[in-house]
């Protein structure tokens, strides 16, 4: 017995004397250095989502049937038109069924100025609705546990063979739950579509909202679905199998999304990605509403990481794992379109698949990998670590950008402003440029869903570096605050067929 005591005593000193003579810059530099190399497969991934094309599946019978969730709170503005865009899809109408929890809305009672109508106009509209009082609880988790305990007394949850998730202020392209039924007739576990906006054109922080949504197609879903992993669900346009939903909702964190999409990597579920099925998002266009929404996300993720990290570690080594029988999509054909662009992709597309094949008995185990990163906020640690260098760089160029706002502009008025700008541009030049250019080749890759006028997306393009550069500082104040989920306004009344009308003339 005092052997090993001994032995442990002599081990910690070893690792103690170790440690103390760690040089704390070659230490910082180590640490920089393997979270870069662990992160660099997110690199590729970004390479991929550029030249390779989405997945596509082939057509599939209409015969399963579909509930339809909406969680909605002070909505009557808009879910109207989200409920008749589901009923105007292409999918048998006698196939699939819309419920609304109309969650905490407002009465007169509580001191509104009128009731809201959100549960009467979903009525209206032909959605089956149950509505919920309980100021307690009131967050999207705990509204979506209230409705599936509803589902399952009145219709019985696995009457369904999946239920997709909307909020009420999206709508859907016509064939989007044909195309979503395509991907899910694989055997899948769940499937994401792909996530556009309509209010791109409303102003700079709306717009940033949408080119993030994209970058997350570009360089994390569209990968994903080429390399047969499963990917993450992000708030809203999704399907998820009965069988998963068997037992009910149960997450209701800030962030349920990311609660649940880390549960399903945990348990070896494939959620896959449809490109090809669109549905339109209102996003936030007031300062005050996105702050509040992105350090909920950040306050979300950590708190995640903390609920699943362990057991995403443990997920990396259990190699020998059941597989799912999964109808994988053939591998791309190449050379197979007519112009050169689409060649060059089609080639791409072929080698991806052929590696994604070869390497697919360690997909669920990668996937625990990539969902440690995804919940990591690499940017704010990767800061942490070089904080003096970033600093001192910043007021390099904070001082330089003094000098040319001196120079280029006059005194008084509005300019003090502009000049306050041309200085935080300068203090993250380095930085500010990646993220142009990046901006620019999202912009370019997803050209196809986005319909904006070319001044307004130069506007966008320049000031879309702001959209990253106040992550880290919100991942920073999201560690000291107490957050709590709040409701966020949706007034962009936009039907389907809006949305398409602007498409044929091209700008929003």
């Amino acid at each position: 017995m005092d052997y090993i005591i001994n032995f442990f005593m002599d081990l910690f000193e070893y690792i103690k004397t170790g440690i103390q003579s760690i040089d704390p810059y070659s230490f910082r530099a180590v640490l920089f250095s393997v979270l870069s190399v662990l992160t660099f497969y997110k690199t590729i991934y970004k390479w991929i989502g550029i030249f390779v094309k989405a997945k596509k599946f082939k057509e599939a019978p209409k015969t399963k049937k579909y509930g339809i969730v909406i969680a909605a709170r002070n909505e009557e503005l808009v879910i109207g038109n989200l409920v008749d865009s589901l009923h105007s899809q292409t999918y048998p109408r006698e196939n699939f069924t819309v419920f609304v929890v109309a969650d905490n809305c407002d009465r007169i009672a509580n001191g509104q100025a009128h009731d809201d109508r959100t549960a009467d106009i979903a009525r209206e509209h032909g959605a089956i609705v149950y509505e919920r009082f309980c100021p307690e609880k009131a967050r999207k988790g705990w509204a979506l546990e209230f409705l599936f305990e509803n589902i399952e007394r009145d219709y019985g949850i696995q009457s369904f063979d999946g239920f997709l998730f909307f909020d009420a202020d999206n709508v859907v392209a016509k064939d989007y739950l044909e195309r979503m039924n395509e991907a899910f007739s694989t055997g899948v576990d769940g499937v994401i579509g792909y996530r556009n906006t309509k209010n791109f054109d409303q102003n700079c922080i709306s717009a940033h909202y949408a080119i993030h949504f994209m970058r997350s197609s570009m360089t994390l879903h569209r990968p994903r679905g080429r390399l047969r992993l499963c990917t993450h669900i992000a708030g809203t346009g999704y399907l998820l199998s009965s069988e998963m939903l068997k037992d009910g909702w149960h997450y209701s964190c800030l962030t349920e999304d990311t609660q649940a999409t880390m549960d399903f990597a945990v348990k070896g579920k494939r959620i896959e990605y449809c490109e090809a099925a669109e549905f339109y998002d209102e996003q936030p266009y007031q300062v005050k509403v996105m702050l509040r929404q992105r350090i909920r996300w950040a306050k979300g993720r950590m708190t995640c990481f903390f609920m699943y990290g362990f057991k995403l570690f443990y997920g990396l080594f259990r190699c020998f794992r059941k597989k799912k029988t999964v109808n994988e999509v053939p591998v791309a054909k190449p050379f197979e379109s007519k112009n050169i662009i689409s060649k060059v992709m089609d080639f791409c597309s072929f080698i991806v698949d052929v590696f994604a094949k070869g390497f697919s008995f360690i997909a669920k185990n990668f996937t625990n990998f990539d969902m440690i990163f995804y919940l990591l906020p690499i940017s704010f640690i990767k800061k942490m670590i070089w904080i003096g260098y970033y600093a001192a760089e910043f007021i390099m160029g904070w001082y330089l950008g003094g000098f040319i706002a001196g120079v280029i502009l006059p005194e008084g008025g509005v300019f003090p402003w502009i000049a306050t700008i041309i200085q935080l541009l300068c203090g993250t030049l380095p930085s500010y440029i990646r993220n142009v250019i990046f901006g620019m080749l999202i912009v370019i890759r997803e050209h196809k869903h986005i319909h904006c006028s070319n001044l307004k997306m130069v506007w966008f393009l320049i000031t879309w570096p702001l959209h990253d550069m106040i992550y880290p500082f919100l991942c920073f104040a999201s560690l000291f605050m107490h957050v709590t989920w709040k409701p966020i306004k949706h007034d962009v009344v936009k039907s389907i067929d809006d949305i398409n009308e602007e498409k044929k003339k091209g700008t929003n």
